[in-house]
Parts: structure tokens; sequence; C-alpha cells
């Protein structure tokens, strides 16, 4: 063998292993979504009423919401080989998101009539979450694209 020639076996190991890390930037943007929305919202005040902060167990629907947007996320991030189901996944969790955050300003405009003081960090948690599935479906079309160029070279 000369400098630069590799044996077969070292490409088709190249490939086997390029093959799993394609999923490697999306997994963690599902992996951030699913920490936000089963974890982290959880600690985070939503409204402030007239006793203190108000959480998201006080809030069964947001709860739902939140809920939903994490096991949609994890459906994501656990079907990594079939990328077209992840950005199903990812986009049914953003518009979860968009839901959720609707009824969240609903809830805040009804019940404080629009007072800027009366909202928590929590309330804007669904769209640091769309942003995040935003990110993570374009790479999943990124990664499809590429697979779909190099099967044409096949």
């Amino acid at each position: 063998m000369h400098k630069g020639e590799y044996p077969d076996a070292f490409f088709s190991n190249f490939e086997a292993q390029n093959e799993n890390m394609i999923q490697r930037i999306q997994s963690l943007y599902f992996f951030l979504s699913i920490l936000i929305s089963g974890v982290l919202a959880f600690f985070l005040s939503f409204f402030a009423g007239n006793d203190g902060p108000l959480m998201l167990h006080q809030y069964p629907i947001f709860m739902a919401g939140f809920l939903i947007i994490a096991v949609l996320s994890l459906m994501a991030l656990i079907s990594f080989k079939k990328r077209r189901n992840q950005v199903v996944y990812g986009r049914l969790a953003i518009l979860v998101a968009f839901i959720t955050f609707g009824f969240m300003l609903y809830h805040w405009y009804d019940n404080y009539q629009g007072e800027a003081s009366r909202l928590g960090t929590g309330v804007f948690l669904p769209l640091i979450i769309v942003v995040l599935l935003s990110m993570a479906n374009r790479a999943v079309m990124n990664d499809e694209a590429k697979v779909q160029a190099a099967d044409r070279f096949r």
C-alpha cells in the first residue's frame, strides 16, 4: 500500500460510524427540549399571583402541554433511524408548544389584565422549545438530504 491508500475495510467501517454520527446535533436539540419541557418547567414560576409565584403544577392544562411536548420530543429522539418520523414528531411538538403558549397568554390576559409584572420566566419556555425543535428539524432534514444525495451516487 502506498501513502494515502487504505484497505476497503477501513472505508466500510468509517461509513458505518459516520451514519451513526449523523444524528448528533439534532439529538442534542431534542434532548434539550425534553429537559426544558419535562424538568425545568416544573421549577420555574409562570405567573406572579397575590400569594407569591405560581408554578406549573398549579395549572393542569399547561402541565399537560409541557408533558406532551416532552413525550413527542422523546419519541423524536428515539426514532433516530426514521428521519421522516422525527420531523413529524418535531412539528407536532412545535404545534403543541405554540398552543400551550397561546393558552398561557390567554390566561395571563384574562386573569391579570395584561400586567407585565405578573409574567414569570416559565411563560417563555415554549418559545425556547420551539427554537430548539426548529433547529432539530432543520438538522434532520439536512441529514435526510445528505443521505438521499449519497444514495444517488450509489
